[in-house]
């Protein structure tokens, strides 16, 4: 398999002559991890390896939306259970209107993040005061007719779903979806015991302070619902295939599976709008990107789905190819969006045509 995927292995070191510190592949076929690579430096002094913890950044969102589903299938809240039930004081300004369907398909109307977001964590704000700042910022749109990328939204999501379970949030996705999915190399928090494995993430928010976001301990130790994942690449693909609907082990159940990888965000749900939606809303499944009609990744079918992470990853799985992977990386999207996109659109591309032949 080394041979097969050795055009993915030469972009990888590619990525390193290009500022890429340090990276992992791993990739499957049919369900077995059939090939893994690293290359370069995950940390100082410290090579990228199979021990590595990556900050997975926005792919934190699937924890977060793996979480949601467990609470669906056991009846504690639904998909139109409105935020404000939970939360009574997210309310006004039309947040009252806001579900967990839209805040898990980016369809709340809610803004990204806090402009002020790297003072936010270089003063070390405590979760709920990142998450609850939402209340008080003007929706973009009114919940339901568009789509917006929101960290607020799937924050908002991921503390309901506790105040639903009875539980802290990392309580939550620990007992629920790492522990049950047998993910031996995944924290959400980290503890302090692993704290050597973890990759540092170049160009990461309030970098050079206390408060970096996925280099500092106390971001790390936020859990936050939208980025605050830490996995092995081993690992992160291990969760990906809980969700390829050709695998007999799943995390949930056949219906529960199937509605986290299917359109979340069509017009027949009882919290839907009933006046026209914007033309740019996609499909979206429950935190999962939706491959359809968007145009990333590129060398995928109709039917993958995955999530990319500003810290330089992105999962797939493609159940039509049987093909899955997981990329990792350190090098944050702020430091070149289109570098970013076009490393991710590369790796995906050339590992897709590899598998595919």
């Amino acid at each position: 398999m080394a041979e097969e995927l050795d055009a993915a292995y030469r972009l990888m070191e590619r990525f390193a002559e290009e500022g890429v510190a340090g990276s992992a592949l791993c990739v499957s076929r049919e369900g077995e991890i059939v090939a893994e690579h690293y290359v370069g430096q995950a940390n100082l002094g410290m090579s990228a390896s199979e021990e590595t913890l990556w900050p997975l950044a926005s792919i934190s969102k699937l924890y977060a939306a793996a979480a949601a589903m467990s609470c669906l299938e056991r009846g504690e809240l639904a998909l139109s259970t409105k935020v404000s039930s939970l939360i009574p004081e997210f309310t006004g300004g039309g947040r009252e209107l806001i579900t967990l369907r839209h805040c898990l398909t980016h369809t709340s109307g809610l803004p990204y993040e806090s402009k002020q977001m790297a003072e936010r964590l270089a003063a070390k704000w405590s979760l709920e005061d990142l998450i609850m700042e939402a209340a008080s910022e003007l929706l973009i749109f009114a919940p339901g007719k568009d789509q917006a990328y929101s960290d607020y939204a799937v924050g908002l999501a991921g503390l309901m779903c506790a105040r639903a379970a009875g539980m802290s949030f990392p309580e939550l996705v620990r007992t629920r979806v790492i522990e049950p999915g047998g993910l031996m190399n995944t924290y959400m928090p980290p503890p302090d015991d692993v704290s050597d494995r973890i990759a540092y993430v170049d160009g990461a928010l309030a970098e050079g302070t206390d408060g970096a976001m996925y280099n500092s301990a106390y971001a790390r130790a936020l859990a936050h619902p939208a980025f605050g994942a830490i996995a092995s690449a081993k690992d992160l693909l291990k969760f990906g295939l809980l969700f390829d609907p050709n695998r007999q082990r799943q995390l949930f159940s056949q219906a529960g599976t199937e509605t986290m990888i299917s359109d979340q965000t069509g017009y027949d749900f009882p919290d839907a709008p009933t006046a026209p939606r914007a033309a740019s809303v996609q499909a979206w499944g429950l935190g999962f990107q939706l491959k359809e009609r968007l145009t990333f990744p590129e060398l995928v079918s109709p039917r993958a789905f995955g999530h990319p992470g500003a810290s330089g990853c992105i999962l797939v799985v493609d159940p039509v190819l049987d093909v899955a992977f997981a990329f990792t990386s350190n090098r944050h999207l702020n430091l070149g969006y289109d570098a970013w996109t076009d490393r991710l659109m590369r790796i995906s591309n050339v590992v897709m045509a590899c598998m595919s032949r």
